[in-house]
């Protein structure tokens, strides 16, 4: 399937850290805890079904709905069928307001390639292939006449190589790969403001991960000459700057994320192990925090401090260690255990991760002698020994469908769990076994629940429509689990 959370394989290569031994304190102890459904008052509702009677199922490579996007305050999605015609929806949140924005008919192609939808203001760009011009950059304003071409960057039916669409500065910034050279461009949604900012050059490549720092979109660029360096941009020529050298070499970047402070992490992986950085995207606020010996996975922040995972020493559990964002402190928080001890291919890994209410959420997986993990579950942390806890063993193994985890904004986490004979199910979590339980449907349908998207006081998902393929679905962003009675179960 399309995997929306990275570093599956990366993860399994995760060691120990290097440096001086430090004692652990005593391991995490695995909670086992029972689904439970929770008071219907909050339940999700399917908001429209979106294949017509008789068409053919969508492959789980391509679902509909997909690319679901928040634009000012409206829900937009596509839908791109195999050799049918194709769409760009729009929806308010109601089965009459959930409508077609402009539809694509069928013209040879096997697929649209619907990608990168990002809200710029109240207007949507994304790129689609075409068959006249490739696949290159379009625009939305919500009506049909308004979703539209915005430039052929590349002439020709060959299409563009555009990657990392970004709103910055009430524009759109993206790269062009163009042959073996990296662009930066910038579009204000007509031909005449899409241009070239500017032109790296064919010396360097462009690690993928992109963060936002203070105001600025940072990148890194790297060649055998120079090295890895860190740029920031915010979509001007007289803006765009080198930021630091991070590296003599051209390790792999990884696990950028950004903060609520306006900085940002990121780490460095080469075969002599992990370096975690911290930016502000400035030479000065960028800095080391700290180095592991071996591979490491950047998780998160809580406090003033950033948590990372490595294998322990016995390599078949998963070590919770903690730096302070202010550089050194490295301590061990705790160690998860492995429900499958001695057991050859046991390696514990991290699919997803998420903060939510001062908490950092994990799908901790365990992987097998197959391509698919021997289980999945979901752990909860404070940053303490004490307050990591398993809150579910049961996220899906299944390799054509994921168990996101989404922050509802709410102090919550929403996700997606095995509940007996109902399948993937959307549940809700507080952090504790108590308010964690099954989201309750107000019709038949909603397993197998994917791409939480927030609107608003909803939250959008696609799910199962209770008749064949999937729907769109919504939750109130306040949706808690009350534990029903013992009566009403």
């Amino acid at each position: 399937m399309r995997m929306r959370f990275g570093w599956v394989v990366a993860g399994l290569c995760c060691v120990g850290c290097g440096g001086a031994q430090q004692m652990e304190p005593p391991a995490a102890r695995e909670q086992q805890v029972q689904a439970q459904a929770c008071t219907p008052a909050m339940a999700a509702f399917k908001v429209k079904d979106l294949l017509p009677p008789g068409a053919p199922l969508p492959s789980p490579l391509r679902p509909i709905p997909e690319w679901l996007t928040n634009v000012a305050g409206t829900l937009y999605f596509t839908a791109d069928p195999y050799k049918g015609p194709a769409a760009l929806w729009r929806s308010d949140g109601t089965e009459v307001g959930t409508v077609p924005v402009r539809e694509f008919p069928f013209e040879g192609l096997n697929f649209r390639d619907f990608g990168s939808l990002t809200a710029v203001g109240t207007r949507l760009f994304f790129t689609m292939n075409d068959p006249a011009v490739g696949s290159e950059l379009w625009v939305s304003d919500g009506t049909a006449a308004g979703t539209r071409l915005v430039k052929d960057v590349s002439p020709g039916a060959a299409g563009s190589n555009l990657t990392n669409l970004t709103a910055l500065g009430g524009a759109l910034a993206f790269f062009r790969n163009a042959g073996s050279a990296v662009e930066l461009w910038r579009s204000d949604g007509t031909a005449a403001g899409t241009y070239r900012v500017v032109d790296f050059g064919s010396g360097s490549s462009r690690a993928s991960p992109t963060l936002r720092a203070g105001g600025a979109l940072l990148f890194f660029l790297q060649d055998a000459t120079q090295g890895t360096r860190l740029w920031r941009t915010d979509g001007t020529a007289a803006g765009t700057l080198l930021v630091k050298r991070v590296d003599a070499g051209a390790p792999f970047v990884s696990a950028t994320r950004g903060l609520a402070n306006g900085t940002g992490l990121f780490t460095l992986d080469d075969t002599s192990g992990t370096e975690v950085w911290r930016t502000d995207g400035t030479a000065a606020g960028t800095a080391r925090l700290d180095t592991f010996g071996k591979q490491a996975r950047l998780l998160g922040a809580l406090g003033s401090s950033v948590y990372l995972s490595t294998l322990a020493d016995d390599g078949e559990r998963l070590k919770l260690s903690r730096l302070a964002l202010s550089g050194g402190g490295k301590a061990t928080v705790t160690t998860l255990p492995n429900s499958f001890p001695g057991q050859p291919d046991n390696t514990p890994y991290v699919q997803d991760m998420q903060e939510s209410g001062g908490r950092l959420y994990l799908s901790m997986a365990t992987s097998s002698p197959g391509p698919a993990p021997r289980q999945v579950g979901l752990w909860v942390t404070d940053g303490t020994a004490g307050g990591t806890r398993q809150l579910s063993r049961e996220l899906t193994t299944s390799d054509e469908h994921s168990s996101p985890l989404f922050d509802t904004g709410s102090g919550t986490l929403l996700f997606s769990s095995l509940d007996g004979d109902m399948g993937l199910m959307p549940q809700v979590t507080n952090g504790t076994p108590a308010g964690t339980g099954r989201v309750t449907t107000s019709s038949t349908g909603g397993d197998r629940p994917e791409e939480f998207t927030r609107v608003g006081n909803r939250i959008f998902f696609r799910g199962y429509s209770g008749v064949r393929g999937d729907a769109l679905w919504a939750v109130p962003v306040n949706v808690t689990c009350t534990p029903l009675s013992a009566s009403a179960e």
